[in-house]
């Protein structure tokens, strides 16, 4: 089985990569105004992606449909193939006019949903419509094309179509995770329009929550990657990104932060985190990045439907797994581990039924400026309320105490991370024991 998945390309030696996205915005308000017409042939410009870096080359395909947004173009080859009129009204249905029970709004569709969040997209072409463009994507290396948006093609150029257009591959067009990347793809177009330089990972995180805007959660299988090794990284130089994480993650700040956060998202300049601290600055949000970015880490920990603090639980989403932890569920332990750069890792310590115990853990990097660590205490009489405690670290040996454990709290779970990119995983060590209570505390 090959795996799916949606591509950024920006040409470096020999990987590509591909900047994804879709839609096209009216001329003057002209809407009923179209320049084809279903059954007319066109010749568009595309790739040949089962080679690296991609071929240019000319295709020929059909309009198959016309919508008050869009042009449905589909390569002839695979027209009544993999393609037929019951697809095309479906993709044209829930572009332009309604989407699935779980959107933010049923009775809109995937355009109307994503420019009153994000903006407006680009016109170059003064069309009124976007084209999609069906074909066989093909694949490469065992990695299967969903789709795609040249940013190529906003400019002037020998292999341009010098228009709005997305790319789609021809496998179930109309099911769920098809119009899930037409959602995906339109955000990265949109972005296009006013952030043209952002980091890789802030756009994907977009995409994926305009996934869930419109209704679509069918990127579960990279969630369940994800949450199998919380060791990815969600912050990135590179434009390889975790799009599971992507997908927590946008949905997270959505819910966190409120669905205005993202449209300004988009529209500030800078990149990255700093982009992201502005934008919450302009908007006067107390929040940091990584206070933010924390609490993110615990709520992909503890949440459930039943948590109370509601920066600890998604709304919009259940998650289908938990994550993957080191768990010790005997103690004095000793331990020595690695993490990525705005990955994690959750230490989960099992108490055994005592009293007047608390639980002494001893933290040991090169680098404690470099760590975020939350302790997580899991009540055995009330799963809704766990308690977060923020951990600093002052020193290279750090000790600190979590107290009454044993009785009502017999599980213990150490997020940790560390904010900053790395190109290697930064070491620590750490260990555990249970004390009496009685005993001096050596550092809180």
């Amino acid at each position: 089985m090959f795996m799916k998945i949606k591509l950024q390309i920006l040409f470096t030696s020999f990987a590509c990569l591909l900047f994804l996205s879709n839609y096209l915005f009216a001329q003057d308000g002209l809407r009923d105004v179209s320049v084809y017409k279903v059954g007319d042939r066109k010749e568009f410009w595309t790739w040949n992606l089962t080679v690296m870096p991609p071929e240019d080359f000319k295709l020929q395909a059909t309009c198959r449909g016309v919508g008050e947004n869009v042009y449905v173009f589909v390569s002839d080859d695979v027209w009544d193939v993999n393609v037929c009129q019951q697809d095309i009204e479906k993709i044209i249905t829930t572009f332009d006019h309604s989407t699935p029970e779980g959107s933010i709004d049923k009775d809109k569709g995937i355009y109307e949903i994503l420019t009153e969040t994000f903006g407006s997209p680009p016109d170059v072409d003064d069309d009124n419509r976007i084209y999609f463009l069906i074909s066989q994507l093909g694949e490469y290396r065992g990695h299967h094309f969903d789709g795609y948006f040249r940013f190529f093609d906003e400019l002037e150029g020998k292999h341009s179509n010098h228009t709005e257009i997305l790319y789609l591959d021809c496998d179930d067009p109309s099911g769920d995770y098809y119009l899930g990347i037409i959602a995906h793809e339109f955000q990265h177009l949109i972005h296009w329009q006013y952030d043209r330089n952002e980091a890789g990972w802030i756009g994907e995180s977009l995409s994926e929550v305009a996934m869930i805007l419109c209704g679509f959660y069918t990127d579960q299988k990279h969630v369940i990657k994800y949450l199998n090794n919380t060791d990815s990284s969600l912050v990135s130089k590179r434009h390889i990104v975790d799009y599971g994480a992507c997908l927590l993650w946008g949905t997270y700040i959505y819910e966190r932060l409120g669905i205005e956060f993202l449209g300004n998202l988009v529209r500030e300049e800078e990149n990255g985190i700093k982009g992201f601290q502005n934008t919450l600055k302009s908007m006067n949000i107390e929040d940091g990045f990584s206070g933010v970015f924390g609490d993110w880490l615990v709520a992909n920990y503890v949440c459930n439907n039943i948590v109370k603090d509601e920066k600890f639980r998604y709304k919009s989403i259940q998650l289908p797994i938990t994550p993957t932890i080191k768990h010790f569920f005997t103690l004095p332990v000793y331990e020595t581990g690695k993490v990525n750069g705005y990955a994690a890792d959750y230490l989960k310590f099992s108490i055994e039924r005592v009293k007047d115990k608390k639980l002494r853990i001893t933290f040991e990097s090169d680098c404690p400026d470099d760590f975020l660590i939350k302790i997580i205490r899991v009540y055995n009489d009330d799963l809704s309320n766990p308690g977060v405690e923020d951990v600093v670290l002052n020193e290279q040996i750090e000790t600190f105490d979590v107290s009454g454990v044993g009785v009502d709290c017999r599980e213990i779970v150490l997020v940790v991370s560390v904010l900053k990119t790395t190109k290697e995983p930064i070491p620590y060590s750490f260990s555990a024991s249970l004390i009496p209570c009685a005993e001096t505390v050596l550092s809180q």
